[in-house]
């Protein structure tokens, strides 16, 4: 007859080995084929196996070794399978697509396949998010750097080849868009290109804010686009000699409306104007006022006029197939024919 410790320690051993199958069971995938060099192991935590976002480990081995030389905890991984049942590798669709928990691609341009390893869902709307080790020498290193890229956006970063850059996004609710560019230099990602985009408030326009380095200054420059919510056709046109632009839209978005758009020499929106206008019949004119300065059209150039001074800007070219005259004939929620 057993004694009571002995009966006890039984228990014991029972009790803990129940608890062992119930808390350190786990689900083990070996990842293989994205690297020469490199194998991987996903170990799913017991109880997570069907959840879209699953709570885990990824350990990275030499190849032929059983030590990691990485390992990265998560609460939210998510896997694909390919057609053979193995977990997907190497898989990059840009910017809002399929990314998977590994991607091994040479990121500093230095002809070696570095490592993107998925750490959870911390990007841009609950997006994957990614570690990022470059290959250095015959080891890999942590990028504080690159992680960044991979972390504060949406989503894995995009790898230009031909251009050597690296491309961004990352977005707010509907009506604000941000793309970055960056070049590489010692190692590290140096933005070169900030683009902003916003929608205006009355969903006419969208502004931009374009950021450029000149040297170790961003310089900056703002501009309009037409939103592409908004239907135009063109009224009349003028070309100046220095390539800038005056255009007249019908413009149709919430209502019928007169939109002016003076456009710099590479297209971009420099001033618009979508409030009261007044056109003369008699003279062939169209006439508006914004804050203290006086903006009249005449067939082939713009008189402006400022409490001090008025400036004829004549026109090179009037563009073919649009007619100041042909104002008089509308009816726009904005435009007072006279």
């Amino acid at each position: 007859m057993l004694n009571s410790k002995t009966q006890i320690t039984g228990y014991l051993t029972i009790l803990f080995n129940l608890y062992s199958i119930g808390v350190f069971s786990q689900t083990d995938y070996q990842i293989t084929g994205f690297s020469e060099h490199y194998t991987g192991l996903l170990t799913i935590d017991k109880g997570f196996e069907e959840d879209v976002f699953k709570k885990g480990s990824i350990s990275i081995f030499k190849t032929d070794t059983t030590k990691s030389i990485i390992t990265i905890q998560s609460e939210e991984l998510t896997i694909d399978f390919d057609t053979d049942g193995n977990i997907q590798t190497n898989v990059l669709e840009i910017p809002y697509g399929n990314q998977s928990i590994i991607i091994a691609k040479d990121f500093n341009f230095d002809g070696l396949p570095d490592l993107a390893i998925m750490d959870g869902q911390n990007s841009c709307y609950h997006g994957p998010s990614f570690q990022i080790y470059l290959q250095t020498g015959d080891r890999l290193k942590h990028s504080p750097e690159f992680t960044r890229l991979a972390q504060d956006y949406c989503g894995m970063f995009f790898i230009d080849y031909d251009n050597q850059t690296i491309h961004t996004s990352t977005k707010s609710g509907c009506c604000w868009h941000q793309y970055s560019e960056f070049k590489v230099e010692y190692n590290a990602p140096v933005a070169v290109k900030i683009l902003e985009i916003g929608l205006s408030a009355d969903g006419i326009l969208e502004d931009h804010l374009e950021k450029t380095r000149v040297g170790n200054q961003m310089v900056e420059k703002k501009y309009n686009a037409l939103s592409d919510d908004i239907d135009v056709t063109l009224i009349y046109a003028l070309t100046f000699k220095n390539g800038k632009k005056m255009e007249l839209y019908h413009a149709t978005a919430y209502n019928e409306f007169l939109l002016y758009a003076f456009r710099d020499k590479d297209e971009k929106i420099e001033f618009a104007y979508t409030d009261q206008f007044v056109f003369d019949k008699n003279k062939n004119t169209l006439t508006f006022t914004n804050q203290d300065v006086t903006y009249q059209i005449y067939n082939g150039g713009i008189i402006i006029s400022t409490p001090k001074q008025k400036t004829d800007l004549k026109a090179e070219n009037i563009e073919e197939n649009t007619s100041l005259s042909s104002l008089s004939e509308l009816s726009l929620n904005n435009l007072i024919v006279e």
